[in-house]
This record gives C-alpha cells, structure tokens and sequence, in this order.
C-alpha cells in the first residue's frame, strides 16, 4: 500500500511536499516523493489535502480516570487528589473506570495518537486496552499505601505476569511515588523491570510538599497520609528526588519520569548523565496551577524531556496536539515547531522504550501513522498542525487503518 499526502512529515527528516509512505504488512517500506511512483502505480491511499505524520505518542496518561473529566475543577493537587479519591468511591467504580479506559484509548486514536503508556492503579485497564487497537505500554502501578494489590513486589510481580502481552500491548513497571512506596521496594520494582526486559516510569518531584518530605521535613502532606506511611513503613530518604533516584536505579536500565516538576536545576546534571526521559504534561501542570515547568532548562542541560497528556480528570482533552500548542501559546521563547513535534513522536517513544519501533516515519519502523487534514496553501506543515490543531482524518497502526 502506498499512501500519499500533501505533506509527509518523518520527523527524522524534514517534510516532503507531495510526499508518500510505502507499506507492507506492519511495515513501512519507503519514504518519499509520489512523484517517484508511476501514475499507474496500484494500492494507492490518495489523502490530498492532508499531512502524514508518524503517529502521535503519549507516554503518560490514566485511561481510566477519563470517566471523571468535567468533574473537577482546577486547583492545587492536594485538594485536587482528595476530591479525586471521593469520586473514586462513588459505588461502580470498576465498570465506570473500565469504560472510561475504553472511551479514552479511542479519544486517543481520533486524537492522532496511536500509542499510549497507560498506568492504571489495580492493573485493570490492560484487559480493556487489549481489544482496542492502539499500541500501549500497560503500566502496573505499585503503591504500598493503597486498599488494594499491587501493594508490595510480590504483587507487583504477579500483577505483571498477569497481563497477556501481544504485538500491540507491552507490560510495564511503575512504582508510584517516594512518598507512597519505601525506597527498597521503588528499587525492587525497578530490579523487576531490568529482570524482564520492560519500561518502567514513575511519578517523581510533582509537588513542593512530595519533595520537602523527602528531605526530612514532618507535617508537608498532612496527617492522614502521615498515618499511612508510618503504618506501611515509607519513611523519608532524608535526600533530593533525583539523589533517591539514583539510589535506587543505579544499576539498571533509565526509566521515564513524570512530571518532575520541582527538580533543582543543580541535579540536572546528574538526571542527563543517567540517560532518563523526563515527561512534562503541559496543560495538566497548568490546571495544578504549579509554579513554570523546568523544561527548557533540561532541554539545555541534555535531557530528553517529552510531553503527555496526564488524565482527563486534570485536562481538556487527550490530544498531544492540543499538548504542542499550549506549549506554543504559552511558554516564551518555546522550542520551534519542529523540535515541540519530536517531543511528541520521537522522544516520546524513547520514553517507553519503543524509539526504534515507532515516532517517526523510517524503514523498518512499524507503520504507525496519522493524517491531519490541511488548507491546500500550506507550506510549513508542522507549524500548521502545531497553531490549528484538528482530529487525525485517518490512523494507522501496525499498518491496519482504525481510523
């Protein structure tokens, strides 16, 4: 099959005008110029007015909690995460959730996205995501303070070996955060996933309270959490974020971060030097209403910083192109369009180990692609998709159109 656009857009590459993408099977064949193929040419997919990307990539999103989108306004996460766990509770949050993982994988798909890694906190969204076609990292989430599995590495590891991989779905590893597990155990999750071959991410630096607990200071994240950390033995590594990181991933594959957002700008060294990506979520940052992100400086210290979504309990919409344009609009002096583009392909496939597979348009990679309507005077087709972002008009993945 070949398909044909006004613009393809490799990402590896620059944009090719009248440009064309060459399938077989999963794959993608060649790269090119249409004016290459003979006019007589079979098995032609002629999108007209219309850019070919490689398909978008979120490495950081909850699914499930898309159920619960207008349901909360913006405030501090604290009083955002309470008001989170009151809804959770509401009676049928099982049925509730699962459906919300369904809805919010397809919101994805018509969003241009055709990969996701998806934390889903009692590892339930996977058996969802599994009869959905969008490539997915299905993160087990382990989180010692929780009512329910996984709460300690064995659970974890269970969890894990329950998820039935196939060609679209991958297992994965998250430990929650510092102040949810003990460092032993952020480590032992971490020695799994290095065991197994697997991706592992977790929640790291989010809020100023999570990193004065880690320094030592009592009373930061309020007495009930307090209670539940002294029962399940999560005490303070008496450290910065960055240094605990260190400590407990060493020796072993680098990991994603998310969010990282109060990381002190005399760490990035040692966060660059450990070859770990680091996820900002632009729009959800700004719903927490958290001071500005770090990311150009890290951008600039040589760390890989790549974008997502987070839920849609704390954003507008599931879209990384909605993702680049806020960043666009809102951050001064912010990457060139082309640069903030890679952040959501490229980088963000390197955040889930998935950069030799997917996120731009290669030979041998796995043709995972999306087309985006466009005006037919356009001659800078990144900055087009990036200042007027629309719905993908047509998804592939794995070389099957689902959109």
């Amino acid at each position: 099959m070949i398909i044909k656009a006004a613009w393809v857009v490799p990402v590896a590459s620059p944009p090719i005008r009248a440009g064309y993408v060459e399938i077989e099977a999963e794959r993608i064949i060649s790269v090119g110029a249409a004016a290459a193929f003979p006019r007589n040419a079979t098995g032609i997919v002629d999108l007209g007015d219309a850019i070919l990307t490689p398909g978008l990539v979120n490495p950081h999103t909850h699914l499930e909690l898309t159920c619960y989108a207008g349901r909360l306004e913006p405030a501090g996460f604290w009083d955002w995460i309470m008001q989170l766990v009151r809804l959770r509770a509401e009676p049928g949050q099982l049925e509730r959730e699962q459906q919300g993982t369904s809805d919010g994988a397809w919101q994805s798909l018509r969003a241009g996205t055709t990969c996701v890694g998806d934390i889903s906190r009692r590892n339930r969204a996977w058996s969802v995501l599994k009869t959905i076609p969008i490539r997915k990292i299905c993160f087990v989430e382990l989180l010692t303070l929780a009512d329910h599995p996984p709460r300690n590495p064995d659970e974890l590891r269970a969890g894990v070996l329950d998820v039935a991989e196939d060609e679209l779905l991958t297992v994965g590893v998250s430990p929650h955060t510092p102040y949810t597990v003990p460092a032993d155990q952020i480590r032992a999750a971490i020695t799994l996933a290095d065991e197994i071959g697997r991706p592992w991410t977790m929640h790291l630096a989010e809020t100023p309270e999570e990193v004065a607990f880690l320094r030592g200071e009592t009373g930061t994240l309020g007495r009930a959490i307090e209670r539940m950390q002294k029962r399940c033995g999560v005490v303070a590594p008496l450290c910065s974020s960055i240094a605990l990181l260190a400590n407990c991933s060493r020796e072993y594959r680098s990991g994603s971060i998310a969010h990282a957002n109060y990381v002190a700008d005399d760490e990035f060294e040692l966060l660059a030097a450990a070859g770990h990506v680091v996820v900002y979520c632009p729009r959800s940052h700004h719903f927490f209403r958290h001071a500005p992100h770090p990311f150009m400086r890290m951008r600039a210290a040589g760390i890989t910083v790549t974008l997502g979504t987070d839920s849609l309990a704390s954003n507008e919409s599931l879209s990384m192109l909605d993702e680049l344009h806020h960043i666009h609009t809102h951050v001064e002096g912010a990457p060139a369009p082309d640069e903030l583009l890679r952040m959501a392909t490229l980088d963000a496939a390197r955040a889930l180990d998935l950069d030799g597979q997917i996120g731009s348009l290669e030979p041998s990679k796995q043709a995972d692609l999306a087309a985006f309507a466009c005006p037919g005077e356009v001659i800078d087709p990144i900055r087009q998709l990036i200042e007027a972002p629309v719905a993908a008009g047509a998804v592939w993945v794995a070389g099957r159109r689902v959109i």
